[in-house]
């Protein structure tokens, strides 16, 4: 597998919460012919590379929530961050 050095990496969910859609029509989505080919596959399913997601959408005159995902994954950073032995009750 071999993903460029410094490049943003997206999975199926990371993907639905950038374009604003459900997980069900990312699947939808991601089977156009004009979608780009994610650049690996992954145990966990299809990865894609943010900068080919943003050519895409340049053409396509959709919107991408930038805010929306850095709260996701920053939601997901803490979630990590916080084990079971960190529970403050």
């Amino acid at each position: 597998m071999r993903i460029r050095e410094g490049s943003q990496v997206l999975g199926d969910e990371e993907l639905g919460v950038l374009l604003g859609v459900s997980r069900q029509r990312v699947t939808q989505l991601t089977g156009k012919e004009w979608f780009p080919a994610p650049v690996t596959r992954l145990a966990m399913g299809a990865v894609w590379e943010l900068v080919d997601i943003e050519r895409m959408v340049s053409g396509r005159g959709r919107t991408l929530n930038y805010p929306a995902l850095e709260a996701h994954l920053t939601a997901i950073q803490e979630r990590h961050r916080t084990g079971p032995d960190d529970d403050p009750s």
